[in-house]
C-alpha cells in the first residue's frame, strides 16, 4: 500500500488539483491511494449538495452513506445525506456544532471497521481563525509499530480492544471493535479515534501491549511525517479514505455574520475511476 511510505512533510501533499481539468479524477486516485487524501477546487462555488454530487460521481462513490449513530429516532435530525457543520449554540451535537477542537477519530461511531470508506468534507466559509482539519496517517504509524513491537501492535488487531459511545446527550449507544484490521482484499483499515467517545480495553492482548501501542501512536500523531492541517479554501473539498486515516480538527473562532461552514458526506464505497 502506497499510504505507508507516504510522508506528510511533503509540500506538495497539500497542492489542489483543479476539478476543471480533464484528467482530474485520476490526479485525485492518484492522491487518495499515495496518500490517502486530496484536496479539490472546484469550478465555481455553487450549490454544496450539488458540487459534491458532482465530485462523487467523478469518483464513482454511489449515494451517501448515513451512519449507523443517525438512524435512531432520537438523532435523525443529523441523518442528512449532507451534513453541515457550523456552530449552532441551540444544538447539542459534540462535533458538528461547536467551535471547539476535535481529537482523533474516523466517521461511523458504531459502524464496523471499514464500513465507511470516504468522506468528503467542502468548505463554504473558512473560518476567521482556525479550523484546520487535521489528518494523522494512523496506517503508516501502525505500520511502524508492527516493526518496532509487533506484541503491541497485536493488541491494537483485538476485537476487544476499543469501545466507542455516544457522546450525543439524546442517546446511549456504543460499539466494540479494533482499532486496526485487515478488509476482504488483505489491505489494512482503521478506526483509530482517541477522543472523549473511548474506553480502552487495557486486558486486550499481551499484558502492557495496548499502553504501549497507544503511547506510539500518540507521539506518532505529533509527528510530521504522519500529522498534516489542511485549511481549506471556500470552493475547495477535502476527500480522504475514512477506514485509512484518522482525522480531526483544530478549535476555531468564527465572525458574528460569517461562520465557519463546512458540508459533509460519507460513502460506503473507496474511490475509483474507469
Amino acid at each position: 500500500m502506497q499510504q505507508l511510505q507516504a510522508d506528510f512533510r511533503d509540500p506538495e501533499c497539500v497542492q489542489p488539483v483543479d476539478f476543471t481539468e480533464h484528467d482530474a479524477p485520476n490526479q485525485l486516485m492518484h492522491n487518495l491511494e499515495g496518500r490517502g487524501f486530496a484536496v479539490a477546487t472546484m469550478a465555481e462555488p455553487g450549490a454544496p449538495d450539488a458540487t459534491i454530487t458532482s465530485l462523487s460521481a467523478a469518483l464513482r462513490l454511489g449515494e451517501p452513506y448515513i451512519p449507523a449513530l443517525y438512524r435512531y429516532a432520537e438523532t435523525k435530525d443529523y441523518s442528512a445525506p449532507y451534513s453541515d457543520i457550523r456552530s449552532d449554540t441551540k444544538d447539542e451535537h459534540p462535533g458538528f456544532s461547536t467551535t471547539a477542537g476535535q481529537a482523533w477519530h474516523v466517521d461511523g461511531l458504531l459502524d464496523d471497521i471499514g464500513d465507511i470508506k470516504t468522506t468528503i468534507l467542502y468548505c463554504v466559509r473558512a473560518a476567521h481563525r482556525g479550523g484546520d482539519t487535521l489528518l494523522f496517517n494512523s496506517l503508516a504509524a501502525f505500520a511502524e509499530l508492527r516493526e518496532k513491537d509487533p506484541a503491541a501492535a497485536e493488541t491494537l488487531l483485538s476485537p476487544k480492544a476499543l469501545n466507542r459511545r455516544s457522546t450525543i446527550p439524546a442517546i446511549d449507544v456504543n460499539a466494540t471493535g479494533p482499532v486496526f484490521s485487515v478488509d476482504e482484499k488483505g489491505a489494512l483499515i482503521t478506526r483509530y479515534t482517541d477522543n472523549e467517545t473511548c474506553t480502552w480495553n487495557f486486558s486486550a492482548g499481551p499484558p502492557g501491549g495496548l499502553r504501549r501501542a497507544l503511547a506510539f501512536l500518540r507521539a506518532a500523531s505529533n509527528n510530521p511525517r504522519y500529522r498534516l492541517a489542511v485549511r481549506l479554501a471556500p470552493g475547495q473539498a477535502l476527500i480522504f479514505r475514512n477506514d485509512r486515516l484518522s482525522h480531526g480538527r483544530q478549535p476555531y473562532e468564527d465572525k458574528p455574520d460569517a461562520r465557519r461552514h463546512l458540508v459533509r458526506a460519507l460513502y460506503a464505497s473507496a474511490p475509483n475511476t474507469p
